[in-house]
Parts: structure tokens; sequence; C-alpha cells
């Protein structure tokens, strides 16, 4: 501490306790002005204290609610983009045109938050501990798979592949390795290399159990899904990936025969395209970096 030593009045010690040096006066109140001075000290460092816990409660989130004034990342063209625009209009909203764009915007910081889907977050998270789920599920849907609307032949024949699956054991068993067990290899099916062509598109980073890409080969159940369907209706399988906004887009331009990536049925989409029957319900989730979250949710369930 700089000590320097003055004259002043009797009437003005106590104005120099403000002052960023600390001024001792050689008057008969020196013995009061060190305890004065001792007082606003400790009370000064209690502030501190108290202001520096409180900035780093407010740097986290403990709840859905603290994210009303955040920054939360969407999937471009999702249902989450819908709900979180919605719901949150006083948060900064913005969109990812690829799953992993979204994922490492959270993991560096740039957005305080993410909404995606509760299959996918269980395997970003058993491979990807530093990132957590928090707060109660969001809401769920049934997905389909999408067709043009001149394209009724394809659709139904779909239904009735997924129909036969469902009977056989063949679906529950792809649920039970893709979604309960969470293994991450095809099994063997043949190739069908001759037949009508179905270009498939799809999101390659989308994420297991789903699709990903694992030793340069798409992997997970809509793959497999699809390449059983396409044994069954005799067609050559070839994929195209695309970013999610574009699919439906492509689609309606007949770019592709078939949607085969994660989508939601919804009554919007449906004014635009088919779809398959239902072949899973999925719901969602926000997710963050854990040390982000004071109190982060249970891992989300499979839904079937």
């Amino acid at each position: 501490m700089i000590t320097r030593f003055i004259e002043f009045s009797r009437s003005s010690p106590d104005n120099l306790l403000f002052y960023s040096i600390i001024d001792i006066p050689t008057t008969p109140h020196l013995s009061n002005m060190k305890k004065s001075f001792h007082l606003v000290t400790l009370f000064m460092v209690v502030c501190c204290v108290l202001l520096t816990g409180c900035t780093e409660k407010n740097g986290r989130i403990s709840s859905v609610d603290d994210l009303k004034d955040k920054r939360i990342g969407v999937l471009q063209g999702s249902v989450h983009d819908i709900y979180a625009t919605k719901t949150f209009p006083k948060a900064t909203i913005l969109q990812y045109k690829s799953p992993s764009d979204m994922i490492l915007a959270v993991k560096s910081g740039k957005i305080d938050a993410g909404i995606y889907t509760s299959d996918e977050l269980v395997d970003l998270i058993r491979h990807q501990p530093e990132v957590t789920v928090f707060g109660p599920p969001l809401f769920s849907s049934d997905l389909g798979l999408g067709f043009h609307r001149e394209n009724g032949g394809l659709r139904l024949s779909f239904n009735r592949f997924l129909h036969q699956i469902r009977k056989n054991g063949v679906y529950d068993d792809m649920v039970n390795r893709w979604m309960n067990k969470g293994e991450s290899s095809m099994p063997d099916i043949p190739k069908v290399e001759s037949g009508a062509p179905l270009v498939v598109g799809l999101v390659s980073d989308n994420g297991l159990p789903f699709t990903a890409v694992k030793d340069n080969r798409l992997v997970g159940f809509n793959i497999e899904l699809l390449e059983r369907f396409a044994v069954f209706s005799g067609r050559k399988l070839t994929y195209l990936d695309m970013q999610f906004g574009s699919l439906i887009p492509a689609l309606a331009s007949k770019k592709i025969d078939m949607i085969g990536a994660v989508m939601w049925i919804t009554e919007e989409r449906k004014k635009q395209i088919d779809f398959s029957d239902p072949y899973y319900v999925q719901g969602a989730n926000f997710f963050a970096l854990r040390k982000n979250i004071i109190a982060s949710g249970k891992p989300p369930e499979p839904m079937h």
C-alpha cells in the first residue's frame, strides 16, 4: 500500500476512504481511520467475491429458461428451427447447414446451446463426453422417408417392405443393434448391380444411429433400411449427399427419387412431398458443453 501523510481539517477524513490511494492523516483521528479503512477493505472484498460468483453463475445454464436471451443453434430447415424461433423470440437463433457444423459451434463456444435429435445425442455424448443434454425432451414426432407426389408406386413399395420387415423380425433386430446396443457396423447385405437406378438424398453427417461415415462407408439404421429396400425392390441404389435444407427442393425437381435422411413428418412438409408410413418415433433435446451446465439432464432414451 502507498501511504502519504498530509494535513487536513477534522471534517474531511471520511471522504478520503473512497480514493484509490488511502492517505492516512496526522491527526487524533488516526486510530479511527485505520479501523474504518479495514472495514471498508473487508466490505469491498466481500462485494468482489459476491459479484464474481454471480458472474460465473450467469455465464452458465441451469434450465431451458436461461436460454431466452442466449445463442441457440439449429439445423437449417428443421422443425427445431421453427420451434426455437417461436419459443425464444429474444434469443439469437443461428442456423447451420450441417449437424457437424452446429456441434462444432457448441464445442467452440460460438453458440450457448443447440437443439438436436435425441438418438443422435445419445451417440454424441457416448463419444464426446464434453457435451451433454439438459432440460426435459422438447417434443417428438414420427419419422418417414420422403417421396415425390408423382411417384406413388415407389412409396407404396417401401410401405410394403416396411410392413414385411416389421412382421418377420428384421426391423426389431435393427432397432436393437443400432439404437439399444449402439453398434456401428453394417451387416452383410447383397448389392443390386443391375435394375432401375434408385437415387436417394441424405445427410451423411447426420450422426449415428441413423447415418454416418465409417471407414469411407456409409453406416447406420437408415442406410441398412435403404439397402434392404433396394434388394426388396430390385433397384440399384445410389446416394446423393446433401445439406438438409436442400433435400425437399431436390425431390421436387426430381434430382433424387426419395429422401433417406432423418426427417420428421409435419403438416407443412406434407404439403410439398409424400411420406412413407412412419418407421420410427424420435424426440429432441437441448445440448451444450458440460462445463457450462449447472445441472445436466439424463441422456435421452430411444423412443422407437
